[in-house]
């Protein structure tokens, strides 16, 4: 998967930042750390634990960040007030897997259409 295949399917989901609560977010950030752990693709690969939620020219911000064993605070996910979501730009296709998969997997489950098709 790509960078702009995780966003199309956050494009393609309906869902605008007004799911961006503190709830929802931490929700991503344990996927995320779920996901980057057992990955084995880097050593100590997790999410931080407590991810930034801010509020900037009326639009949530969100940074999530990541670490390992050689750094301590990279970008894993972003939701920026103009709209851009970004995924882990300091790494490279293989290395950011875990968090594209997290994120589609997080989009997915809050994604009305995919919540009524799982209580069928």
């Amino acid at each position: 998967m790509t960078r702009d295949e995780a966003r199309a399917r956050w494009a393609a989901s309906g869902l605008t930042y007004e799911v961006l609560t503190t709830e929802n977010i931490k929700g991503l950030r344990d996927r995320l750390s779920a996901a980057l752990k057992p990955s084995g693709l880097i050593k100590g690969y997790r999410a931080n634990p407590t991810p930034k939620l801010k509020v900037s020219a009326g639009r949530p911000w969100v940074q999530i960040t990541c670490a390992a064993y050689y750094f301590s605070r990279r970008e894993a996910v972003t939701f920026n007030p103009d709209g851009f979501v970004g995924f882990a730009g300091w790494a490279d296709d293989r290395n950011v897997q875990p968090i594209l998969t997290a994120f589609c997997s997080w989009v997915d489950d809050l994604t009305p259409s995919a919540a009524a098709a799982h209580s069928t």
